[in-house]
């Protein structure tokens, strides 16, 4: 009877290895003849795969930084702007929907879109040639980031802007330390 029942059970196996192998195939082919068409469905309760298209963004200049706090002005950077331009192809980028990432050494951050001029810790603004947050062909912005935490001014720094949809503008330098600009006097 021993022998049966080790029967019964490789049976019982080869079937449902069978099964997963026939319904992952069937689903991987349903899955690529409905994308081949480009007829996704638009679900609500779906979350939609959008392959990046070109970069719609290129920098422009270096990156410059300056510390919010007087005392470490100069060693440390925590103030950083970047410029970008568009390339002049497909249609205006709304920054608004752009997501802004930033990596130097051990700190990575995905900020947060700023309504301010002056963006607050941990997040970022725009100031685009019109005012409003769309970049037309062949213009330029200023994004200006606030990181949560300084990092050494000269450290590496990678900022990556994705406006949605497209591939992200990718600006890379070191951290310059600029003099902050003259402070008011009271």
């Amino acid at each position: 009877m021993g022998g049966s029942e080790v029967h019964t059970h490789l049976e019982l196996a080869a079937i449902f290895a069978a099964f997963v192998a026939v319904t992952t195939l069937f689903s991987l082919i349903s899955y690529g003849a409905s994308g081949m068409d480009g007829s996704f469905s638009r679900d609500s309760d779906g979350y939609p795969v959008f392959a990046a298209g070109e970069p719609y963004l290129e920098p422009v200049g270096e990156v410059t930084g300056s510390s919010s706090v007087p005392g470490l002005s100069g060693t440390f950077v925590d103030i950083v702007a970047v410029r970008v331009a568009h390339t002049g192809e497909g249609d205006p980028v709304d920054l608004a929907r752009a997501t802004v990432t930033v990596m130097a050494g051990t700190y990575l951050e995905i900020l947060a879109p700023s309504g301010d001029t002056l963006p607050e810790p941990g997040t970022w603004s725009a100031a685009t040639p019109r005012g409003d947050n769309l970049l037309g062909a062949g213009e330029e912005c200023t994004i200006r980031l606030r990181l949560d935490r300084p990092i050494p001014a000269g450290e590496s720094l990678t900022v990556l802007v994705r406006p949605e949809g497209n591939a992200p503008c990718s600006i890379t330098g070191p951290a310059v330390a600029h003099a902050p600009s003259s402070p008011e006097k009271d």
